[in-house]
C-alpha cells in the first residue's frame, strides 16, 4: 500500500468515512488553482466520531457559542482540530487546504468539487442524503496533494451516495419543520431563515427537520454536535440580516 493510500486509510478510521480523490482540473474556474499538485482530496466526516474527538473535555453548554469571535487565522474551533488532525496525517508530505480557511481568505467552491465526486443531489433538507449516512456527513477538508497515476481512494471510505432515498418515503421531515420550510416542493428558505432567527425560536440549536430524516439514523449527530453546529449557522444568517 502507497504512502497516500495509508494516509486515506487511517483517515477513514478516524471518522473521515467519505472521500474522493479528484483531478486538480476540477477546481471551478476562477477558483485559486492547487498550487502545481496533481490531484484534490475531499474530506468528508461520517456520523459524529470526528465531533466527539474535537468535543473531549469541554464543556456542552459552551457549544452554542464556540467560535463566536475566532482569532485571526482561525477557521473556527472544529476546523482548526480537523485541519491539525488531517495535516497530521499528511507529515511531511506536500499538500496545500484549500478548505477550510481562515476566514479573511478566500475558499474554495464546494458545490462543483462536490458534483465531480458523485456526492452532489438535492434534497428536502437542502443536503445530499447518502444512502447510509443520511445527512450526517459533512465536507471537512479539501486538501491539494500530489497523487500518482493510478491513485485511488480505498472502496471502504468512497461510497456513492446510492438511490434517492426520498421518493416513496413517507417523509416524516415535512412535519417535524415548525416553520413549514421543508415540503414536496423542496426547501424554503425565507421561512427557514426568517423562524430560525425570531426569538425562542426551536430551531435555534436543532434542525427538527433533519433529526426526524429515518436515513441514516445510526449516524445521526449527538445533540451538543448539532448544538455547535447550528451554533455557527445561526451567527452566519444574524451577520447576514444585519
Amino acid at each position: 500500500m502507497s504512502g497516500l493510500a495509508r494516509v486515506f486509510v487511517d483517515a477513514g478510521r478516524l471518522g473521515y468515512g467519505l472521500q474522493a480523490l479528484l483531478s486538480s482540473a476540477c477546481l471551478p474556474e476562477g477558483c485559486e488553482e492547487a498550487g502545481g499538485f496533481s490531484h484534490l482530496w475531499l474530506v468528508c466526516n461520517t456520523g459524529a466520531r470526528v465531533q466527539r474527538r474535537w468535543l473531549a473535555g469541554r464543556d456542552p453548554e459552551s457549544l452554542a457559542s464556540a467560535g463566536a469571535d475566532p482569532a485571526p487565522g482561525s477557521c473556527g474551533p472544529l476546523d482548526d482540530f480537523c485541519r491539525a488532525e488531517l495535516g497530521g496525517l499528511l507529515g511531511d508530505r506536500g499538500h496545500r487546504f484549500l478548505y477550510p480557511r481562515a476566514a479573511e481568505e478566500p475558499q474554495a467552491s464546494l458545490v462543483a468539487i462536490l458534483g465531480a465526486a458523485g456526492l452532489h443531489r438535492p434534497s428536502p433538507l437542502m443536503q445530499a442524503l447518502h444512502r447510509r449516512f443520511g445527512s450526517w456527513w459533512a465536507v471537512r477538508a479539501l486538501i491539494a496533494v500530489d497523487a500518482g497515476a493510478g491513485a485511488m481512494i480505498p472502496d471502504t471510505v468512497a461510497e456513492p451516495l446510492g438511490a434517492d432515498p426520498c421518493p416513496g418515503c413517507a417523509r416524516p421531515c415535512t412535519r417535524a419543520c415548525p416553520a413549514g420550510a421543508v415540503g414536496p416542493g423542496g426547501w424554503d428558505w425565507r421561512r427557514c431563515t426568517t423562524y430560525r432567527l425570531e426569538a425562542g425560536s426551536a430551531c435555534t440549536r436543532d434542525c427538527p427537520a433533519r433529526v426526524a430524516c429515518p436515513v441514516g439514523a445510526a449516524f445521526r449527530y449527538p445533540v451538543e454536535v448539532r448544538a455547535y453546529h447550528y451554533g455557527v449557522s445561526r451567527r452566519f444568517l444574524e451577520g447576514w440580516r444585519d
